[in-house]
């Protein structure tokens, strides 16, 4: 938006609003379970905060500004999926390109909530007016995914986003000169008031735009100054922004015509490295980088073959976009020889600087992402796994694996065990010093899960104790070391209650067993060494 030298001049200008645009791109992208509530979790020092929720999440008492903690206590079944600013950007101008079909200017308001777009409504008399420009952004939208599109036609920006949020029809045209009328009707939360005027208003007893015009307008400017004179410029319809720049480019493609059909994927690979050579060199002119690319092939049988990638990161490197399609392509099962070869950028984001970490052994960071990219595109994005630790208390669950998405500038550091006994990480214990001053290194004990917990084969004394276990294929006497009792969960709806006990078996071998307190049923998790 920008503040043209003939502000005062009459234009008229839309708003177009699609309402809770966060949700429905994550919908999009990651659908939950149907009928499962939503949230989208920003991730914020050690926990996370809501910072959207759908209609079924907000019945279940989710708040936004809530930790992601407290929204799941309140809701267990509440699906979490991150706040991912990029994604939504990214969408916005996607989604901005596609209306550019309706209108000769659109622009994502990047000042406003997400999936808010001005466009430019002057001289449409020949294309319909304004109820055809509405009605075709809401062909558009609908064609894109976004259904609940709200349109506001005025001569403000203000009066035309107070339109679009306005309660009643998706579509509302304020008739030119008509702004001030109809922002009188509505509450001052139109004017987007700042949070210390917006509380000073309140006390005041302001309610609506109404209340600020019956306000003398001395006194007004007196008691909060140059801010209350844009206010009451705004609540009058005078507000110079108009949508300006240039339409979105479409992403770039690149496509190789051959001369005859090449049924032999050696072939076919030497034409991808020039294609994408050339796609990169188009990426970089522009400042861009791909998020999301299609691999289309058009066969001799006159079919056509697609498939779609999205790397880990935005890339804009040749030789890392050749080893992301390059297993694709040599997985293409063909029916016939190949006549085209493309790649589309299907999304692409700006492109970011990266800075190495100084003092760290070099390392060649291109190789590791081609092959990461190649693992996860040949055996899925759970392939390549490193540990982080979780707060549970049962040392089974103080450690999960997480899927390794990029390469990251430096190695990762040494991992602090999260539990005492966990699995996950642990680390030897520092002994007594030797002569010399080197400390003594003690093994700790190390938990070793069974890949799935078993009933326990005992038998039991009268405290009802095992006093012999079925270990290999024979029974073997015990000795009984705990309990160790734990419980929690029951916020989460998976709440647990048990005792944890260590069996010595003659050798000097440790299983470790666990007794649900609810139950009364043992089981076998695993051994310790």
């Amino acid at each position: 938006m920008s503040t043209p030298p003939h502000a005062g001049t009459a234009t008229r200008i839309a708003c177009a609003i699609v309402p809770e645009f966060a949700l429905a791109v994550s919908r999009r992208l990651d659908a939950p379970a149907p009928g499962q509530p939503l949230a989208l979790v920003e991730e914020r020092g050690q926990g996370g905060v809501v910072r959207a929720v759908d209609a079924a999440a907000r019945e279940a008492g989710v708040r936004l500004g809530q930790s992601a903690a407290r929204a799941r206590a309140r809701c267990p079944a509440l699906c979490c999926r991150p706040w991912r600013p990029e994604r939504l950007a990214e969408a916005a101008r996607a989604l901005a390109g596609m209306l550019h079909e309706a209108a000769p200017l659109v622009v994502p308001a990047d000042d406003e909530a997400p999936g808010t777009f001005w466009i430019d409504a002057q001289g449409l008399g020949r294309l319909g007016g304004e109820p055809a420009l509405a009605r075709r952004l809401v062909k558009v939208a609908k064609r894109e995914g976004y259904p609940t599109l709200r349109i506001g036609v005025a001569d403000s920006a203000v009066a035309a986003r107070a339109a679009a949020l306005a309660a009643g029809p998706p579509v509302r045209l304020v008739p030119p000169g008509g702004d001030a009328a109809f922002l009188g009707g509505l509450s001052l939360e139109a004017l987007q008031l700042p949070e210390d005027i917006a509380e000073s208003f309140a006390l005041l007893g302001l309610r609506s735009v109404a209340d600020l015009h019956a306000l003398p307008e001395g006194p007004l400017l007196d008691r909060f100054g140059p801010a209350a004179r844009a206010l009451l410029d705004r609540a009058l319809g005078h507000d110079a922004r108009r949508p300006t720049g240039r339409p979105p480019e479409a992403p770039p493609e690149v496509g190789l015509t051959l001369d005859q059909p090449v049924d032999q994927t050696e072939a076919l690979l030497f034409g991808l490295r020039g294609l994408l050579d050339r796609l990169a060199a188009r990426l970089l002119a522009r400042g861009l980088a791909a998020s999301r690319l299609a691999l289309r092939l058009a066969l001799d049988d006159r079919s056509d073959v697609e498939r779609v990638v999205e790397p880990a990161r935005p890339l804009q490197h040749p030789g890392l976009l050749f080893e992301l399609l390059r297993d694709r392509l040599e997985r293409f099962s063909l029916e016939a020889p190949v006549v085209e070869l493309r790649v589309v950028v299907l999304e692409a984001v700006p492109a970011l600087a990266e800075q190495a970490h100084l003092g760290v052994a070099g390392r060649d960071t291109a190789a590791l992402e081609a092959a990461l990219h190649r693992l996860r595109g040949r055996f899925g994005d759970g392939t390549v796994v490193r540990p982080r630790p979780a707060d549970d208390p049962r040392p089974e669950a103080s450690g999960r694996w997480e899927p390794v998405a990029d390469v990251p500038l430096a190695p990762y550091g040494a991992f602090v065990e999260p539990h005492p006994g966990s699995s996950f990480g642990t680390k030897p214990r520092e002994g007594p010093a030797l002569e010399g001053g080197t400390p003594r290194v003690e093994p700790r004990a190390v938990f070793r899960l069974l890949p799935a917990c078993r009933p326990l084969e005992a038998r039991f004394d009268a405290a009802g104790l095992p006093r012999a276990v079925r270990w290999g294929e024979a029974w073997r006497p015990v000795r009984v070391r705990g309990p160790e009792r734990l419980s929690g969960g029951w916020w989460t709806g998976s709440g647990y209650a048990r005792e944890d006990y260590r069996l010595l078996l003659p050798e000097g071998a440790v299983l470790w067993a666990s007794r649900d307190a609810r139950k009364g049923e043992w089981q076998l998790l695993g051994w310790m060494d």
